[in-house]
């Protein structure tokens, strides 16, 4: 038979965290708060940049929280990824209408006849990406084909346009697939349009910023490092320190904003956050940069300092300086 881990009461709980080095000094208030996060995803989820990992002192590699460490530097680690994840998912939810509305706008507009999203000679012709292509036509088919019937429909909203018009077009229907399937149907246009679509989102940051040109490859890019990152905020998991397994070249995007070559490639939150300046009007962007760096500065007083500067280092910001892109 396989045993669970033992359980173990909140007193409990914090009775081992106190034999592992944390001080907690309002016990109340840490069992309440127990009570809402769950141990796990408060304490395990958090507690790697308070762990001393220094053999002088720790030779045997046990788990020991570093001198001086606090239940309410877990806590405030805790809640600075809450609110990040809240402030990214914020504006990455812009970014995803962005580019539905680009690529529904540019697709209708060069095949106009109704349906036409769902002929196949109407995407890339590269065999690579006729599977790929297959799926989406078949989502996109299957969206409307739900919505004929009489019975119950998940999106009301698709039934009523169909019922009203008889059709339901792309613009109307890219607002029901998710940024990964958007992601797809970018993927597998022609190569003419997805270069229009990365000449869209350059005219509009030419127009507020510095001129640039962004191609079809770079969206590609963006796109590929962004995704993840929508999930991760959307589901409470722990953010600041994530990033892609393999880094993402960004060689041309760095060149664009001045910034040091591998900088972005990383996959970081801080290359999510400078990349989307390139998504965003100017005016959004700069209130987004702004909570961050009220949010980073809230952190940073509420630390240690050795505890501060690695979670900087996992989240890609310059640990030397400048937190800002």
């Amino acid at each position: 038979m396989r045993y669970v881990k033992d359980f173990a009461s909140h007193d409990e709980q914090l009775e081992i965290l106190e034999k592992r080095g944390l001080k907690i000094t309002d016990k109340a208030a840490a069992k309440r708060i127990l009570s809402r996060e769950n141990y796990y995803a408060l304490i395990d989820g958090y507690k790697d940049p308070f762990l001393e990992h220094d053999e002088r002192i720790n030779p045997y590699g046990l788990e020991q929280y570093q001198a001086g460490t606090e239940f309410s530097h877990l806590y405030a680690l805790h809640s600075f990824d809450r609110k990040l994840r809240l402030l990214l998912l914020s504006e990455l939810l812009k970014f995803e209408k962005n580019i539905k509305s680009k690529v529904a706008y540019r697709f209708s507009e060069k095949f106009r006849e109704a349906g036409s999203f769902l002929g196949a000679g109407n995407y890339s012709p590269d065999s690579r990406h006729h599977h790929e292509r297959d799926r989406i036509i078949s989502t996109l088919g299957n969206l409307i084909k739900s919505h004929k019937k009489r019975d119950k429909v998940r999106y009301p909203a698709i039934r009523e346009f169909y019922d009203k018009h008889k059709d339901v077009p792309l613009w109307v229907l890219v607002n029901f697939l998710s940024l990964g399937q958007i992601t797809h149907f970018y993927a597998v246009i022609d190569e003419e349009l997805r270069e229009q679509i990365a000449s869209d989102f350059a005219e509009e940051y030419s127009e507020e910023n510095a001129s640039i040109c962004l191609k079809a490859s770079d969206l590609d890019a963006i796109l590929r490092i962004v995704f993840p990152y929508r999930n991760k905020s959307a589901h409470e998991e722990v953010l600041y320190r994530f990033h892609l397994s393999h880094p993402v070249e960004l060689g041309s995007v760095e060149s664009m904003l001045k910034m040091k070559k591998g900088s972005l490639s990383g996959a970081t939150v801080f290359s999510v956050i400078c990349l989307l300046q390139l998504v965003l009007a100017k005016g959004e962007y700069a209130v987004f940069s702004k909570k961050v760096e009220s949010l980073v500065k809230e952190l940073e007083e509420s630390v240690q300092k050795s505890a501060f500067a690695k979670i900087m280092k996992d989240a890609g910001f310059d640990v030397s300086g400048s937190k800002s892109c």
